[in-house]
């Protein structure tokens, strides 16, 4: 990912990152630990003696977590859900080196591990196809298994001299029947290796002559278009014909891009977002956005049916993200999420993106803030409106999350510390998105006719005005209170009206405390209001 500031980024420079941090890389030991730094010229990886990763992990006590594991060695560079709500993972630095399947029931113990040296990792979200490169000082291999499984690869492709970079070197097709890698041999232009998920030969290895190093790898979701990052060149290769569907100049290299799930959408950037569509013949600019103020892409993700496009945005100091959520057919906006601001000292960055198949929900993982005030995973959830629909706060920095393509399931790894600290140990957690307390379908318990609640502001930072009134004077509002739920069904707070605005309508003030008085973390609540017919709520979101 490319973190460099608004000087520019020369092609010079990045070769000589991008080779320090290889070099780096390589000459990991167990007993080192990494951290990264970021430059002006991009993020460097730094050795530095062990430190090992100290005290446990308390996300389970997260109604949404499932299950969280914390390896005090290694850390997780990739994490995917699979069928199932299985999640595969891939770690590197320190003992295990492997790559790991979760079962969903497993309570964060993995059911099997697969040795190596560094692995990224991806699966099939609806194919259990598990697939792997592993990168050594000799080379590179491709490993897949067919899931469950016992740990025992399908096949393995070996590529001697090959090395890959840390940016996103591995995808999987969702129906699982592709495998993509980029990778070169040392002082090579970028390398797409490609298969088909039933045999150890590739279907091409296809070198990207002229274009430079490779960067990140995305492919739709039958499999056919792959599209990667060769420096400052977008590429497309089209699976059935083995050759390139299009070769897009971007001005600057990054790891901001995505395909659409059908193949026909494409977006890129860095300084500026620009989404394309295929005409029959090439692509063309749809539109581009620039959210100005110094900021600068770092991950985009685009729904499988073309719907919805989120782009995390970081900003020179590394102190906030920007995540902004856009209808492909607009260039405005549909709502704009500014993190909290922090100081910068750690540098706060979104660090990976996903979507499900339609668009309505997404997840982001960043590194986080050094006051830990912004929780590392935000799950959003689209609508016109902003609305943080969970969030959950990791020991440290995320590199990778993951959300089932229906939302059933998310996933989250990375750094037991932040990835500008010294230290190793890594964490990964299983999400249960799919909550069992109040949801979306009880936001009209009963007819809108006999009552109704508005909130303002929201979302709210310090306190929000809640307004409801019983619109068929068959009910009365007399001595009714406001009970507070939080995502989970849990009741956080019960207030009663200190206002009456008519005789059917109150009013009160929620300052976003629970009964004891404490503030609750950000995140989506509800407002209820139970009458002799059941019980009508409004979402409310409250930000940190």
């Amino acid at each position: 990912m490319n973190h460099a500031s608004k000087k520019g980024l020369f092609l010079g420079m990045l070769l000589l990152v991008i080779i320090s941090t290889q070099g780096l890389s390589a000459a990991l030991h167990e007993g080192d630990a990494m951290f990264i730094h970021i430059t002006e010229n991009g993020p460097v990886v730094v050795r530095e003696t062990r430190l090992e990763a100290s005290g446990g992990s308390s996300m389970t006590d997260d109604p949404a977590v499932v299950w969280s594991c914390n390896q005090p060695g290694a850390i997780y560079n990739t994490a995917s859900i699979t069928v199932d709500g299985y999640v595969f993972a891939g770690t590197y630095l320190n003992l295990p080196k492997e790559a790991e399947l979760f079962a969903p029931t497993g309570g964060g113990t993995p059911e099997w591990g697969y040795g190596g040296t560094e692995f990224y990792t991806d699966a099939g979200d609806n194919a259990f196809t598990l697939a792997a490169v592993d990168k050594d000082a000799s080379g590179v291999t491709i490993i897949k298994w067919t899931g469950p499984g016992t740990g025992t690869p399908d096949w393995a492709k070996d590529f001697p001299g090959y090395s890959v970079t840390s940016y996103g070197p591995f995808a999987v097709s969702d129906d699982g029947s592709t495998i993509a890698c980029v990778a070169a041999p040392a002082g090579t232009d970028a390398h797409l290796l490609l298969f088909d998920a039933d045999s150890s030969s590739p279907l091409v290895d296809y070198e990207a002559t002229g274009c430079g190093f490779p960067r990140y790898v995305k492919i739709n979701a039958d499999g056919r278009y792959t599209a990667f990052i060769a420096l400052a060149t977008l590429i497309v290769f089209d699976r059935d014909s083995l050759a390139v569907r299009a070769q897009i100049s971007m001005g600057a290299s990054n790891s901001a891009m995505d395909i659409s799930g059908d193949g026909d959408l494409v977006a890129y950037g860095w300084p500026s977002l620009a989404l394309m569509e295929w005409n029959g013949s090439s692509y063309q600019n749809l539109w581009s956005y620039n959210v100005g103020g110094g900021y600068y892409l770092s991950r985009i993700a685009i729904s499988n049916d073309g719907s919805t496009m989120v782009s995390c945005w970081y900003n020179d100091p590394h102190n906030t993200i920007k995540v902004v959520v856009h209808d492909t057919g607009s260039s405005t906006p549909l709502w704009i999420y500014d993190y909290p601001v922090s100081s910068g000292v750690l540098q706060e960055v979104c660090y990976d993106i996903d979507i499900t198949d339609d668009g309505a929900y997404f997840i982001v993982g960043s590194w986080g803030d050094d006051a830990n005030v912004n929780p590392e995973v935000h799950i959003f959830q689209r609508d016109s409106t902003l609305h943080v629909y969970y969030t959950v706060d990791m020991p440290g920095s995320v590199f990778s999350v993951d959300i089932a393509g229906d939302g059933s399931y998310a996933t989250a790894a990375g750094k037991h510390v932040h990835a500008n600290t010294m230290g190793s140990g890594g964490d990964i957690v299983l999400i249960n998105t799919d909550l069992t307390g109040i949801k979306d379908d009880y936001l009209i318990a009963f007819p809108n006719d006999i009552a109704r609640i508005t909130c303002s502001p929201n979302p709210f930072h310090h306190s929000t005005e809640i307004r409801y009134s019983i619109l068929d004077t068959g009910y009365s509002i007399q001595d009714r209170a406001i009970e507070i739920y939080d995502a989970a069904g849990k009741l956080v707070r019960v207030l009663y009206p200190e206002s009456s605005i008519q005789d059917q309508a109150s009013a009160v003030v929620w300052d976003g405390t629970d009964a004891r008085g404490r503030k609750v973390p950000g995140g989506v609540y509800f407002a209820g209001l139970e009458t002799t017919t059941g019980i009508v709520t409004a979402k409310i979101v409250r930000l940190d």
